[in-house]
């Protein structure tokens, strides 16, 4: 009896790849085994978006279904033309803005929707905030957002959103836990000048074809189950190596100390100095941006997950690690550049940690993660979004208010 030609064992062994892939399917679709959606594309000018339109779940923390608008937004739907009689708020942000593990009715940008509308520092006018929020956005980014996608929304005030534990590390390469953090742009100093270095763009990955191909993919992705399965898997991978490179250069926050936690110190190496030096230039920038389109500049610096923990002892015990007598030296920093640079700086950390303390409440966390760890949680986002609501109204009362009473009349530019 003749072997089995070369060909026919070919054939059988293709159909028994297809018939193992088809029986893992149907096991993991009948596991109910559901992971994150691709809520992301590749960006030719900043690195990554969301994918407009998609509809997907967030389930790694908390457990929600999203939707982007048409214009890679996650909100709901907003005209380019500001409606007459109408504050329009751009907020920018990373995933804290972003906010996926959050019903978006509840997130901050629509508390402080709710709040401002019918607020007699509104004027009357109806409130639009408009999220811009993205993960894993550094400054360079939010930056290049508010020149390419931000203005033609007409916005009265830029709001940035700026988390210190990450905002400022992320805006140096090394330091980045994007990811990929070679598919980025930052800003990086030439001599005494902050130039853009978008080097990521002639990356393969970015090449039309390329950016084509990723789209159909992440579609795919989407509707077969064993193919999320492995996405996960490789984010997983990606995400431990990170921290595996970053757990090799904790000497760069001095004496061991955690990266995430060297912000809280003035005494950092040489690498994180010239981080906090790239954000606050960059800061300028963002400042003489918005005033070239005569629109006012607020930045509200969240409150990190150490400030926010409700256990008093655990927040000691950090702050001997770190040899400080509190964990505001980022606020104030970024308050102190404000007050010389003309830029309102307000800081939600204190009035956080008061809530969270009087209450013994957890801001952060989920039921399916670590409480007191990960993002803000519904609560998180409410009693943000209420002390967001009311340095705005603070700032439209005090900052400018002949400026921002202009721009609400003016036409769509």
């Amino acid at each position: 009896m003749n072997p089995p030609s070369a060909r026919f064992q070919l054939l059988v062994t293709l159909l028994a790849m297809v018939a193992i892939g088809a029986i893992a399917e149907l096991v993991l679709r009948a596991a109910n085994l559901r992971f994150d959606t691709t809520f992301y594309i590749a960006d030719s000018q900043l690195g990554w978006a969301l994918r407009p339109g998609l509809e997907g779940w967030m389930v790694s923390e908390g457990h929600q279904f999203v939707r982007i608008n048409s214009d890679g937004m996650r909100a709901r739907e907003f005209s380019a033309r500001k409606p007459s009689g109408t504050l329009r708020i751009a907020v920018l942000g990373n995933s804290w803005t972003e906010a996926l593990q959050v019903p978006m009715e509840k997130d901050f940008c629509s508390v402080l929707e709710r709040k401002l509308s019918g607020s007699p520092c509104a004027g009357g006018r109806r409130v639009e905030v408009l999220n811009f929020g993205v993960s894993g956005y550094a400054m360079a980014q939010e930056l290049l957002e508010l020149r390419t996608r931000v203005w033609k929304y007409n916005p009265d005030i830029v709001l940035v959103a700026f988390y210190t534990a990450r905002d400022v590390l992320n805006n140096v390469r090394q330091f980045n836990t994007a990811a990929d953090p070679a598919e980025s742009p930052y800003f990086k100093f030439s001599g005494d000048r902050l130039v853009l270095d978008d080097s990521f763009r002639s990356l393969p990955e970015f090449r039309r074809s390329s950016m084509l191909t990723q789209r159909i993919r992440s579609d795919v992705d989407d509707n077969v189950r064993i193919l999320q399965t492995t996405s996960h898997v490789v984010r997983l991978l990606r995400i431990a190596a990170a921290k595996a490179t970053l757990s090799e250069d904790t000497s760069a926050g001095g004496g061991g100390i955690g990266l995430e936690d060297a912000i809280y110190s003035p005494l950092v190496s040489p690498a994180i100095a010239n981080a906090w030096k790239v954000t606050e230039r960059l800061l300028l920038l963002m400042r003489d941006e918005a005033a070239s389109h005569n629109t006012p500049l607020l930045v509200v610096t969240l409150a990190n997950r150490a400030q926010v923990n409700p256990d008093a002892g655990a927040r000691r015990k950090l702050m001997e690690t770190l040899g400080v007598g509190n964990l505001d030296y980022p606020d104030e920093r970024l308050q102190a550049l404000g007050a010389s640079a003309g830029i309102a700086v307000t800081s939600l950390a204190h009035r956080l940690s008061e809530y969270a303390q009087r209450n013994q409440a957890f801001l952060n966390g989920f039921p399916n993660t670590t409480m007191g760890q990960g993002h803000w949680n519904e609560l998180g986002h409410r009693v943000a979004g209420e002390a967001i609501a009311d340095d705005v109204c603070s700032f439209l009362q005090t900052h400018r208010p002949a400026q921002v009473q202009s721009a609400a009349n003016t036409p769509s530019r």
